[in-house]
């Protein structure tokens, strides 16, 4: 996707805190008024689970494509405001600029922890649904936006659903940082004090350290946290001394950043398990079915994950890169002359 110029992040942004009426707002989404109200006091959503990593399910709301669309046009915006209102500490969900050189992505998030002998990560529970109405309603009230009348509560209601954001459409992620403005700058004051380094990728903490991060020091963050409205993943709160491999969301920190040690060796078995369930599933003569489809487009996920860890160019990407195409795309002989017909995923 092409980046955006700076000067075209801040026109967005003069654009839309500039907003005085619902009738502004509802031209420059480009709908009807009496539509945007009615998307916004009765949204489409359809909820379903998908498996967690660690065995759990996650609950995902996703909005129906009317819905989505003006998310879409609304995110721009948000996310324009934002990448002038960004915290230092915050390095997920920001839109990308034209020859930034402060760029804030899963990469430049990890480097900052390089050289530090102690890490500790930290996770917080359930992030997106810990966000309620009330917080998103306050966010339009206050600075940048300013918002007055009806406004704040008609974005409230759009951007939410059951009370909170949701997790699955495109205004949550950009939203979860403006919520997070005051706890990362009382993280970042309790870490300069102590001389740490603080980074936040999403809901995915990490505190570095030249000295042990002691366990009064790791409760202390968990007060601060908890007074800002989130709560601590006891489950994936890790503690990494000297000489401990250490990991900053999912990459490893050596004297750079790579991909954990397992990552593509689990990408190759997952790519093996794909082509192998593939022929099965041809030789019988079976459709493809959804949760298969959906496996695909995790993999080809994962895969853009190592090709942007690893660059495009490394050989073990080009590998894998080809496995994957060789499984999805095996030679006819193998199929041999079956029929099948896909079932779309969307989100």
């Amino acid at each position: 996707m092409k980046k955006d110029t700076r000067e075209r992040h801040q026109h967005r942004k003069m654009v839309f805190c500039s907003i005085n009426s619902e009738h502004t707002l509802c031209r420059l989404l480009h709908i009807d008024q009496r539509r945007l109200q009615l998307l916004a006091k009765q949204p489409a959503y359809k909820s379903f689970t998908v498996p967690k990593k660690d065995g759990g399910q996650r609950q995902i709301e996703a909005p129906n494509a009317e819905l989505k669309r003006v998310l879409g046009r609304l995110n721009r915006y948000l996310q324009s405001v934002y990448y002038f209102e960004k915290s230092s500490a915050a390095f997920g969900f920001i839109v990308g600029v034209t020859n930034d050189d402060d760029r804030r992505n899963v990469i430049t998030n990890a480097r900052k922890h390089l050289g530090k002998p102690y890490l500790l990560n930290i996770d917080l529970l359930d992030f997106f649904h810990s966000i309620s109405r009330d917080r998103v309603y306050q966010i339009f009230r206050e600075k940048p936006f300013n918002f007055r009348r009806n406004v704040p509560d008609l974005l409230a209601d759009l951007t939410t659903y059951q009370d909170h954001l949701p997790m699955g459409t495109p205004t949550s992620p950009v939203l979860s940082n403006f919520a997070c403005r005051d706890l990362d700058r009382e993280l970042l004051i309790f870490s300069q004090t102590h001389d740490w380094t603080y980074t936040r990728y999403a809901d995915d903490m990490s505190f570095s350290a030249a000295e042990p991060i002691l366990q009064g020091q790791v409760e202390a963050l968990g007060a601060i946290i908890q007074q800002a409205g989130f709560a601590i993943n006891p489950r994936k709160t890790q503690l990494f001394g000297p000489e401990d491999e250490k990991i900053v969301t999912g990459l490893l920190l050596t004297d750079t950043v790579t991909l954990a040690p397992d990552y593509l060796p689990l990408l190759q078995a997952e790519i093996d398990q794909l082509r192998n369930l593939l022929l099965v599933q041809n030789e019988q003569g079976e459709l493809s079915t959804r949760w298969v489809e959906q496996f695909k487009k995790q993999l080809m996920g994962r895969l853009n994950f190592a090709g942007f860890v690893l660059r495009r160019n490394h050989p073990d990407y080009m590998a894998l890169k080809d496995a994957y195409y060789a499984a999805i795309h095996p030679p006819q002989e193998e199929f041999g002359a079956i029929s099948w017909r896909g079932f779309p995923y969307n989100l």
